[in-house]
């Protein structure tokens, strides 16, 4: 009896996941401890204390206010918000590039379907690290020096230095951006009530597709509808909600408007250009696993090119697509890393910078190993989500 127990396949799994559970435990242990033991001779005891002292450097892009007296832990907030920032753009922008593109590439048009397949070949196999330095070093140094600056809608200004609509120069781009005046804080309130009614008009046009059969377009219409009250909003208040902004001249350095480095517009176009190429394989590889029979039927029953594509295939091919976006888009904000050579202050870099500062490498790799896993898991979440909702209910 002892002995058939002993063969039962299910107490063999058991045992075995029992003993390799405990040798990652003693191997994990012995890493930990021979780890502090080599710190604590050293005079360098793990500790976390430093995230509060000054940083004692400076961050070239911040969203919130830094310098070098700033701590830390603020430094790697700083980064951390570059990285999600970029990273979030890059996923936007990249993901309508390679919609397009995919498009292009299962085109019935010679011309724009070849175009499309040598831009995902020349670019998928090409590092990224070649193309942001391309971008970088041959793109964007190449622009005029700053006080040779491509400048559109010159105008000189109060203050004596050159204004204009934009600035184009090595430095980066600079242009008229809009900033917040007194009619502001009413503007958000006004926003607010027309998102709140795009979202009900939403859920009805939801309704009464399911109760016709006809599927609209919810979120054009929503956010047709909120363009729509927000543009009314802003003729009929007395204060103007925004006033424009130009960049100024004074000195080597633009003030005012919206400024791009050169650095972060390499990282930007670097990353699109690299991303959307996966995006659109992804794209092409869902739409052509939708069954031609499926297309065949949207034109029997009368719809256009456009509507089939729409309404029938892109549906279809969304819950194909999916997973390798989901992959695609978690390779982005690791992507961002590379941005350390060409001197965007994203997480990765601002935490090395910090790493010669302190002399903390054991625990700045485990904060930005934390942070990068944080942030994966956290995107890998929410297209599970997604796509758990779009997928078919077997009933």
């Amino acid at each position: 009896m002892q002995l058939t127990k002993l063969n039962d396949d299910r107490v063999l799994r058991t045992a075995g996941q029992f003993l390799f559970a405990l040798l990652v435990i003693f191997i994990v242990a012995s890493m930990y401890g021979n780890t502090i033991t080599a710190l604590t001779n050293r005079g360098m005891l793990p500790s976390f204390k430093f995230l509060s002292l000054a940083a004692g450097i400076d961050i070239g892009e911040h969203i919130i206010p830094f310098d070098n007296s700033s701590s830390n832990f603020r430094a790697i907030i700083v980064g951390l918000l570059n990285t999600i920032t970029i990273s979030f753009i890059v996923i936007l922008f990249s993901t309508f590039l390679g919609l397009f593109i995919g498009l292009c590439r299962i085109s019935k048009n010679w011309l724009v379907k070849n175009i499309a397949l040598a831009y995902i070949e020349v670019i998928r196999n090409v590092p990224l690290l070649v193309l942001l330095l391309f971008w970088y070093r041959a793109v964007f140094m190449e622009m005029p020096h700053i006080k040779k600056a491509l400048i559109l809608g010159s105008f000189q200004s109060s203050t004596g230095g050159k204004g204009g609509t934009l600035f184009l120069s090595n430095r980066g781009l600079s242009i008229a951006w809009l900033k917040p005046a007194e009619g502001w804080t009413l503007f958000l309130y006004i926003v607010a009530v027309a998102v709140l009614l795009a979202v009900v008009f939403g859920l009805y046009l939801r309704a009464y597709g399911k109760k016709t059969g006809r599927k609209p377009m919810v979120f054009l219409w929503s956010l047709s509808l909120v363009v729509f009250i927000s543009a009314l909003g802003w003729i009929i208040l007395p204060d103007s909600p925004m006033v424009m902004d130009y960049p100024t001249l004074n000195g080597f350095n633009p003030v005012g408007g919206l400024s791009i480095s050169s650095e972060w517009g390499s990282l930007f176009s670097g990353l699109i250009l690299y991303t959307s190429a996966y995006i659109a394989e992804a794209i092409r590889a869902g739409i052509q696993g939708v069954d031609k029979g499926q297309v065949e039927a949207a034109h029997s029953l009368g719809l256009s090119n456009f509507q089939t594509i729409r309404l029938v295939v892109l549906p279809q091919a969304l819950r194909i697509t999916i997973p390798p976006l989901t992959s695609i888009y978690l390779g982005v904000a690791k992507n961002t890393s590379l941005g350390v050579a060409i001197g965007f202050p994203d997480l990765f870099s601002v935490i090395g910078t910090l790493l010669n500062q302190t002399g903390r490498a054991l625990e700045l790799i485990l904060v930005v190993m934390t942070i990068y896993l944080g942030l994966s898991l956290i995107t890998s979440l929410i297209m599970n989500i997604y796509n758990s909702k779009i997928q078919l209910e077997e009933k």
